[in-house]
């Protein structure tokens, strides 16, 4: 789990952004991309979610990846069975499949919390990716 300080001005999130997606491309070398779409609000920083949704994708095919993307509902039915799930509900039947991330289920700090849920919310979107044909 990546997170970048919202404090920065757009082209330095950007900037900031692509460096972390290529550092990681380069390192890890993958086959596949997989990315959460955003889901619609109208402030400044759904727009700029969505450019930086926009460049991930673009860097993936640049590199040749396999780019999938799903929306956060449709990870939320495949793992949780409900479309409207909450991040705890994901969490917790991420943990039930792999119980050694049951630890992270509760935490003493609420950077912790938000830490551990942007986690299973990846490895939800990894699972989801898994799954499609």
């Amino acid at each position: 789990v990546k997170v970048i300080d919202k404090k920065k001005s757009p082209h330095e999130i950007l900037k900031e952004g692509r460096k972390i997606v290529l550092g990681l491309s380069n390192d890890l070398k993958p086959n596949v991309l997989v990315i959460e779409r955003a889901f619609a609000s109208n402030n400044r920083s759904f727009s700029l979610l969505n450019v930086f949704f926009d460049e991930i994708k673009a860097i993936g095919k640049r590199k040749k990846l396999r780019v999938l993307s799903f929306a956060p509902s449709t990870v939320k039915k495949h793992i949780a069975k409900d479309g409207w799930a909450k991040k705890k509900d994901v969490a917790r039947a991420i943990a039930a499949k792999y119980p050694e991330l049951k630890v992270y289920l509760t935490q003493d700090r609420g950077w912790k919390e938000r830490f551990h849920q942007n986690m299973f919310d990846a490895v939800a979107l990894g699972e989801t990716a898994l799954n499609q044909k």
